[in-house]
């Protein structure tokens, strides 16, 4: 018998005990499942930071690949049986939580103040704008949709990646710049307001989609302040005084488990009333950490941040490899799936660009910070993510033809962020 090596192998022993016509059982296969994404997930991370680039690309790449490259070879049903196993949907959406947790303890409340007035006209003009080039772009190619899908789709234009940016800013050393500290200050703010836009619209298209009052929509906004603002609020007075609470025995990994303790049940908590469960985990980083100083018990070494990174080393890059296994790229053949993906790359882009109207103070380079505003990276794909899961009508939101060209306008607008930030800061290094 042929031997069968590498991808293909495990991808084949999967298809087979999937089909039950071979040794293992539905245990072992997902396991194999879990083995084919973590690995790869990991090697396309570390082919993409070779080139330069955020992991987060080579993992959504890594993902795209194996699903459109498998059926070619033959092993079709061995990612069909990944794609769609709910056990290791169930994981990658873990890997969300824990994502959104992470940023929170990374977030500082008081860079929304330092920054002033500037970053907040960029983080609105950065989400009404791109919003609405969304909604136009969708309400153009499906006119007979539900309003709430083109919502949907406006929303996810919203996003702005606040880690691929920081990293590029760090890489060129110009952080202390005032450029780098409104597009910083400015992209936390729109993380906070994307999730906003996001509850919205998830809380319309739960509540039937078309038709919702304007009372229906005040009372998801509401919601979502106050439920944002109290946490806020709450990191601010007792953040100290619960860490300390918490780290009192001093017990080994107690810090750790509190903390993703309190990530899901705010994020049980936040569904229960109606918003995203992604709002909760956000929450509950800045509840205990909200001015990411990095956080730790008395005798330890290593903050709550650097005890959370073995986790996102696994689950947050299992979110993006399966978020690629559901791109299919034959979907491009169709030319108003292209157009679509054009069109919202476009909007996405030039969305972003005129954030930088919203800067106030002068001598600042408008052009960069618009720039730095424009990656979608892991945000853009939770909010396809999230689209591709919900229904109206028993129809998902999101189609795979648009699910697939939202996945193209994130991988665009990431990849060119940093040879943009690069020619707008390019006389950084001399200065």
């Amino acid at each position: 018998m042929m031997a069968v090596s590498g991808t293909s192998g495990v991808l084949l022993l999967a298809a087979t005990a999937a089909d039950g016509s071979g040794a293992g059982s539905e245990f072992g296969s997902l396991l194999f499942g879990l083995a084919i994404l973590v690995v790869g997930a990991k090697l396309g991370g570390l082919v993409a930071e070779r080139w330069g680039q955020p992991s987060v690309l080579g993992e959504l790449l890594c993902g795209i690949i194996l699903a459109n490259l498998s059926p070619l070879i033959g092993l079709g049903s061995g990612i069909e049986f990944v794609r769609s196993e709910p056990t290791l949907r169930f994981l990658a959406e873990v890997g969300v939580l824990i994502l959104l947790f992470d940023v929170g303890l990374e977030s500082d409340l008081r860079s929304f103040v330092d920054v002033g007035l500037s970053a907040f006209l960029v983080a609105v003009i950065g989400i009404a704008v791109p919003f609405g080039l969304g909604w136009a772009t969708a309400f153009w190619f499906f006119p007979d949709s539900p309003a709430s899908i083109h919502s949907f789709i406006g929303a996810a234009l919203t996003a702005t990646s606040v880690g691929i940016t920081v990293r590029v800013l760090k890489d060129l050393g110009v952080t202390e710049r005032p450029e780098a500290k409104t597009i910083i200050g400015a992209a936390l703010l729109d993380d906070v307001l994307g999730l906003i836009v996001l509850a919205v619209v998830v809380g319309t298209i739960s509540s039937g989609g078309a038709g919702v009052s304007v009372f229906a929509i005040a009372t998801i906004v509401l919601k979502a302040v106050v439920f944002l603002g109290l946490t806020f609020l709450l990191g601010h007075l007792y953040s100290a005084k619960l860490v300390e609470l918490v780290t009192r025995t001093d017990q080994r990994g107690i810090l750790l488990i509190f903390g993703v303790a309190l990530c899901f049940a705010l994020a049980y908590l936040a569904e229960k009333i109606g918003l995203a469960a992604i709002i909760g985990a956000f929450a509950a980083g800045v509840v205990l950490d909200p001015y990411g100083v990095g956080i730790r018990t008395p005798t330890a070494q290593v903050t709550l941040r650097e005890l959370v990174k073995p986790l996102s080393d696994v689950f947050v890059p299992l979110f993006f490899v399966l978020m690629g296994l559901q791109v299919d790229l034959a979907n491009f053949a169709d030319r108003s799936a292209l157009a679509l993906g054009a069109v919202l790359i476009v909007g996405a882009i030039g969305g972003k660009l005129v954030c930088g109207f919203g800067i106030i103070r002068s001598g600042i380079n408008r052009m960069a910070v618009g720039i730095g505003m424009v990656p979608r990276g892991e945000v853009g794909l939770i909010f396809a993510g999230i689209g591709s899961r919900l229904s109206i009508n028993g129809q998902p939101v999101l189609s795979q033809e648009t699910y697939s060209a939202i996945v193209m306008m994130v991988l665009v607008t990431t990849l060119i962020t940093p040879f943009g930030l690069r020619w707008a800061f390019g006389d950084a290094k001399r200065r």
